[in-house]
């Protein structure tokens, strides 16, 4: 049922990675929701679809909606096309005789929403989605006297394993062996945590691994004694802000996972002015990993819904 007022929607192709990005990059924020990788790899999580009209990018969370909303990232484009660009994404939430709802609204976008739509929305702040920015040079080098602990962590795994170990960029003979590790990773864990989600991750996985290069994504894998003990990897959102999508790791190998943190830094994300570790989700222990590393600042974030 579309009229008029509705906007053409169609899912994302790894074809659309350029023409997302040149909106996201500039537009973004350096939100992970907000992320060409994440719009085509969780399709099966959120099903996303995006329309380019009058130069603003529209983006339909399609697995999101309900029978009584349609739920959109905020659009992106230049500051001047907002607010039409706002009361289009309403107009075509009514052609299909539902309410419009955001996900995942930075401060920012709330302002202009507000000021386009005024009192027709309510909007609420979701602490767990505030996505999480560190200071590359920090994450790099854990200097400072907030961070000494994990440092002398990280001295300890190199003391410990010395020449034994070593962290070496992902190369596209490595995919293999990656998908190998996290398959006997989700085995090990899937008894302890969410089976379902985790079981889509390693699907998330399969695909990104698949599409490395022409997804734009860098990573690390760590070895002790020739063997694959753990790997991570990520992508540029913006020119300033790197996205750390995955790290899985050996939990038998102590400091591992700071060790992985910093190589990602170090290795991949040197050209950025910071890391998004995105978010933690409401996870207690996730949330109080990810404040250990002491951020330099949050990414707030809001949910809209109209009245």
């Amino acid at each position: 049922m579309q009229d008029g007022h509705s906007l053409d929607f169609t899912p994302v192709r790894l074809t659309d990675y350029d023409r997302i990005y040149a909106y996201t990059s500039r537009f973004g924020e350096g939100s992970c929701q907000h992320s060409p990788v994440s719009m085509y790899s969780l399709a099966e999580k959120y099903g996303d679809a995006v329309c380019e009209y009058d130069s603003v990018l529209f983006t339909l969370r399609n697995k999101l909606c309900s029978s009584k909303y349609r739920v959109y990232l905020a659009p992106l484009g230049d500051a001047r096309s907002m607010g039409t660009a706002y009361a289009k994404i309403a107009g075509d939430a009514a052609a299909y005789g539902k309410k419009a709802c955001f996900f995942t609204l930075t401060q920012a976008q709330t302002k202009v929403l507000e000021e386009a739509l005024p009192g027709r929305f309510t909007i609420s702040e979701d602490r767990d989605l505030a996505e999480y920015f560190y200071s590359t040079e920090v994450m790099a080098s854990f200097s400072g006297h907030a961070l000494q602990r994990k440092r002398g962590e990280i001295h300890a795994f190199w003391a410990a394993y010395s020449s034994r170990a070593s962290v070496v960029p992902i190369q596209p003979s490595d995919m293999a062996e990656v998908l190998d590790f996290e398959h006997k990773w989700l085995a090990g864990n899937a008894q302890t945590h969410d089976a379902e989600a985790l079981e889509r991750e390693s699907r998330m996985i399969e695909l990104q691994m698949a599409y490395f290069d022409a997804l734009h994504l860098c990573g690390v894998i760590a070895y002790i004694d020739g063997r694959i003990c753990g790997f991570t990897y990520g992508t540029k959102l913006c020119e300033n802000v790197f996205d750390a999508i995955i790290e899985k790791g050996s939990r038998e190998v102590p400091h591992l996972y700071k060790v992985l943190r910093q190589e990602l830094a170090k290795q991949c994300a040197c050209g950025c002015t910071y890391i998004n570790i995105e978010e933690d989700l409401g996870v207690e222990g996730l949330r109080a990993m990810k404040l250990a590393y002491h951020p330099h600042h949050l990414l707030r974030k809001y949910r809209a819904t109209e009245k």
